[in-house]
């Protein structure tokens, strides 16, 4: 296990974080479609000519098998043949990502606060009557907290 906390620092300037616990016990744990043998040194062809320097293949295998572990835990359909690649099983993530944004921005766009006349604004969504920031707003910008916790 490296040193990294177990829930990471914010990876980009969006702010989320990685867990990179998760990540870190994802990848050493064996996946039915890559068949990584544990101390096997990997290397590459080029030019039709083996190369025994691993130059990282072994690594790329590995984030390989994670992000197909990652795709098992999102729920993305495997298939048979080509549509259990890495690559047709990101494009199904990715799809539903960007189906699922559009419909959360259109949520957005619906509940709006109160405003007046020479900008004043109220203290309600114009959607749903609730106090402003709504919960159904605050879900669709990823910001909502539940106060109760989980139950």
């Amino acid at each position: 296990m490296s040193a990294e906390p177990a829930i990471g620092r914010p990876e980009s300037d969006t702010g989320h974080l990685v867990n990179w616990k998760l990540i870190e016990t994802l990848a050493v744990k064996p996946h039915k479609h890559l068949n990584i043998v544990k101390g096997e040194q990997y290397g590459v062809m080029v030019d039709g000519v083996f190369d025994h320097c691993s130059n990282g293949v072994s690594e790329v295998m590995e984030e390989a098998r994670t992000v197909q572990h990652l795709c098992d835990l999102a729920g993305v359909p495997e298939g048979w043949s080509y549509s259990a690649h890495i690559d047709a099983r990101v494009f199904l993530l990715m799809t539903d990502l960007f189906t699922a944004r559009e419909r959360l921005s259109r949520i957005i766009g619906w509940h709006k606060r109160e405003s007046g006349q020479g900008g004043l604004v109220g203290d309600y969504c114009t959607e749903c009557g609730t106090r402003w920031p709504c919960d159904t707003r605050q879900m669709a910008e990823g910001t909502y907290v539940d106060e109760e916790g989980p139950s």
